[in-house]
Formats: C-alpha cells, structure tokens, sequence
C-alpha cells in the first residue's frame, strides 16, 4: 500500500504540473511512473500467481499445438502466452503494461483538458477498479484496451474497424461480446433531455427493485452463453446505502450536462453513464461487474469534464471534494478488505523472484 500510494502522489503532482508551460511532458512522466510500477510488480494481485501457473503449464505442452489448451481461459491467451514463451512470463506482464499505459495515457491526452490531467490520472490510480483490479484481471484488462481503442471507431461510425477491436477483445476476454450494440452510441446524438433524463434515472432506480425478478434471467444467460465466467462467485452488497445515493447523483450529473457536452465528449458522458446501470446487476451476480469494467474507464474521462463544465467555483469545489474524498475512502477501504489486502498490500518486484534469485 505504501509503494502504490506513493506512485500515486508522485504521477499526480507530476500531471498537476502539466499545466505549467516547462512541465508539458508530465502526464508522459506519471505513465512512466505507472509502468515501471505495473511492469515490475511480482505476485501483486488475487490472480497473478494463477496467471503465471497457466503461462506455464500451456507453454509445458507442444509448441507446435499452439490453441490446444483445456482451460477457462481464451484461444486469444493460450496464443499470447505461446508467443511470448521465448521471453518469459515477466517480459509479458510488461508488454501488457506498456500497451495499457500507452492506450490510457492516450485516452487521457485526447478527452481531457490539460489542467485537469492530475484528475485523470488521480481516479485511474486511486478508484481500486482501474490500475489494481486491472493489474489482477490481466485478461480483461487487455480486452478493455482495446474496446478503448474503439471509441475512435464509434464516434467516426466505422463498422469494421470497431468490430475489429471488439473482435480481437473477445479473443482474450470472451464477454467483450456483448459490447457490440455500444456501437449504435455513435448514432444517438440528440441531447438528453429533462423528460428524458427522469425516464432514464427512473429505470436505472427500478433494476434495484426488480433485481430478484431480473436475476435468475441473468443467471441462465451466463450459464447459457459465457460458461467460462460462472466461477465468478459471489456479489455485491448494500451496506449503508451512502454508495448508491452517491451513484446516483453522478449518474444524474452525467446525464444533465450530456447536454452541454460536444460530439466526442457526449459520448463518453453516454458511455460512463451506461457502466452505472450495472451497479444494481451486480447486487446479484458478480459476473455482471466484469461487464461493467468496460464502461467504468469513461469516468476517468468523464469526471474530469464535469468539473470543467460547472460555471461557479463554489460547484467546482463541491465536486472535486466529492470525487476526492469518496475515491480516496474506497482506496482505503480497498486495503483494509480481507478479499483484497492479502493480495495488493505489499509490493514486491520481479527481482524478489525465485527464477531471479
């Protein structure tokens, strides 16, 4: 925890300055930071030692049988395990954090305002369900790369290219299927309106209510069409109730100033606002919350534009508050749970590694 929160002090301070016109390079300095970080880390995360136990054992089999693997894991893995087999497991980890590091470094520069890279940056390393969670899920973090990739696509209606990224994202993280319609958000560009916004919020606080009727629907679709996530266990639970009233109000700030948002802009405000109708799903079922991690990423995006949009300080304040102090209790809090501290509380680099050692 004292490494990562020290990486986040420093990769933040150094987009912060960004701002400043000798410090034009810092958002390019805090990626390196997260890289370096992301790239050496040894045992960091629930599933590393899984995933270097199957880079393993398909790599102990014919090399000449390059997708002949019984396992959960996708034909896209069993392939980019085999590749990097010369190289070694750690050598993958890197690559894998470089080209997330290049990709978010990339979406940030391009949708946010440079003053508020720090924003940016800040929410990507200190909201648990990004840089650390991604760091674990190694599969799907990969396919979210490349569904990031693929909002260039929807916003310029290229079909094929878009399908292309979700193609090569289900090849590594089979449920990035379901994120073929999200190309038809390319076509919604009429501004949401007030009757609108009631409509859509009425339904987002309806699924809470009909979640024990819709949950055995999702229940059989998973065990019908994505098998290979039913070991998901477990979900979400209600605690005080402060989480979902705080959900809400983003949610409906996401969709009032959709409104004053331009075309690019609009649409991640859409994309954001759709990973917030899985917040109650996955009260239910925790393979819905791996859906929502393709969306999620928006807000890092998103946030920082609301902030911009607010005319008066005194909102500009409020919110950044806001937004600070509930990721940094979730950071916190992060750390203090028994699913995760085991795993992410100390880090340690390859270099504390038996095969280096």
């Amino acid at each position: 925890m004292v490494v990562t929160t020290i990486l986040g002090i420093l990769a933040v301070f150094s987009a912060y300055l960004t701002k400043y016109n000798g410090w034009k390079f810092g958002l390019k300095l805090s990626f390196s930071m997260i890289f370096i970080f992301l790239a050496l880390r040894y045992n960091f995360g629930n599933d590393y030692e899984p995933y270097l136990n199957v880079f393993n054992s398909i790599n102990a089999k014919d090399q000449f049988k390059l997708f002949e693997f019984e396992t959960r894991v996708e034909i896209g893995w069993v392939g980019l395990c085999r590749l990097f087999k010369p190289l070694g497991f750690f050598a993958m980890t890197a690559f894998l954090s470089l080209l997330s590091c290049i990709v978010y470094y990339r979406f940030i520069k391009n949708y946010v305002p440079e003053r508020y890279y720090w924003l940016a940056v800040f929410i990507y390393i200190f909201s648990p369900s990004f840089m650390l969670i991604h760091s674990s899920a190694m599969r799907q973090s990969l396919a979210i790369v490349f569904f990031i990739l693929s909002i260039d696509f929807i916003l310029k209606r290229n079909l094929t290219k878009y399908l292309l990224c979700i193609g090569l994202s289900s090849l590594f993280h089979y449920s990035a299927l379901i994120l073929i319609p999200a190309f038809l958000l390319g076509f919604t560009r009429e501004k949401i309106s007030n009757v609108l916004l009631v409509i859509i919020f009425s339904l987002y606080l309806l699924l809470f209510v009909l979640i024990e009727q819709v949950g055995p629907i999702i229940n059989q679709i998973v065990s019908t069409h994505f098998h290979k996530y039913e070991h998901y266990e477990g979900a979400a639970t209600i605690g005080s109730g402060l989480g979902v009233v705080y959900s809400s109000v983003l949610l409906i700030l996401l969709l009032y100033f959709d409104r004053y948002q331009d075309k690019k802009h609009t649409l991640i405000f859409r994309i954001a606002a759709i990973s917030f109708f899985f917040i109650p799903l996955a009260f239910y079922i925790q393979m819905i919350g791996r859906i929502s991690m393709y969306f999620a990423p928006a807000t890092i995006v998103a946030y920082p534009m609301l902030q911009e949009t607010f005319q008066k300080n005194i909102y500009k304040l409020l919110f950044i508050s806001l937004i600070i102090l509930v990721t940094a209790y979730t950071y916190f809090q992060f750390y203090q749970s028994d699913v995760w501290k085991p795993y992410f509380f100390e880090y340690h680099t390859i270099f504390a590694s038996p095969e280096i050692l």
